[in-house]
């Protein structure tokens, strides 16, 4: 059984801090395949955590309620991290444990084309919010699990792949790209229905008007066994007790993937 990485701890506080607002966002980015492989998953060997931040979509639900997160967390003594010297606002809040030792920064994203007057509802003025192109894809397709007595919304599977497929040619900054690609690596690998996650993402893939890019950064990255992409995968995962040619596995369930995009 797998061991508890330590920064849950937070991540389940912000999830009991924020619970009058889980109705109203969707837990994305790394701790999306933690969630997954823990508490839907279960007896996976290993957790796919790269990462301490906690990132929430912001929904386009009509948000009726008086307080925003951005005051609720302040009222909660959150920490900030102000995104320019000489202002206080925008700011990222950020989660600590009782020793100040473990801390996160607490990231909200949003399509462009979300209306501001609802994300200044829901978050407020004072949060930096951070926009994805195409990030509504993730937000229509999602799965409630509950952690800790919390409903919490998460991608489905087949979306998460899918967006990161899309998206992760789009990151700047190189260690960002590996981990997109590592968590798709991950749930191609522990996914217990693999064939039918293959199967969800060739129709998202087909029926969605994306799929073209995705099967082009697929391609791109995955067309040989030293492609990018597997080398790229292969550094992020690091040395496997399970696999003795990790890049050679790696290619193969993109292969596989890319099989099924040819049908």
């Amino acid at each position: 059984m797998p061991k508890t990485f330590p920064g849950e701890k937070l991540l389940i506080k912000v999830i009991n801090d924020l619970a009058d607002f889980l109705p109203y966002l969707v837990l994305v980015g790394g701790w999306v395949p933690y969630i997954y492989a823990k508490y839907i998953w279960k007896n996976v060997p290993n957790l796919a955590v790269t990462t301490t931040d906690i990132d929430f979509g912001v929904s386009t639900k009509e948000y009726t309620g008086k307080v925003s997160v951005a005051s609720y967390v302040i009222r909660l003594g959150y920490g900030e991290r102000h995104v320019s010297m000489d202002r206080l606002t925008p700011f990222v809040p950020v989660v600590k444990d009782m020793s100040g030792f473990l801390k996160a920064e607490v990231e909200f994203i949003a399509d462009p084309k979300v209306s501001k007057k609802i994300i200044d509802q829901i978050v407020g003025r004072e949060i930096k919010i951070n926009e994805i192109e195409n990030f509504n894809l993730l937000l229509e397709s999602v799965v409630t699990q509950t952690i800790e007595k919390q409903n919490v919304q998460i991608p489905t599977e087949s979306m998460f792949v899918f967006h990161k497929l899309l998206t992760f040619v789009q990151r700047q900054d190189k260690e960002k790209l590996k981990k997109d690609l590592y968590y798709v690596y991950y749930m191609l690998r522990f996914c217990p229905s693999k064939e039918e996650l293959i199967g969800k993402i060739k129709l998202l893939i087909k029926n969605k008007n994306q799929g073209k890019r995705v099967k082009q950064n697929i391609h791109k990255y995955f067309s040989g066994v030293d492609s990018e992409g597997p080398i790229l995968i292969e550094q992020e995962n690091g040395p496997d007790e399970y696999i003795d040619d990790l890049r050679q596995d790696i290619f193969e369930r993109f292969k596989n993937l890319q099989e099924f995009l040819k049908v």
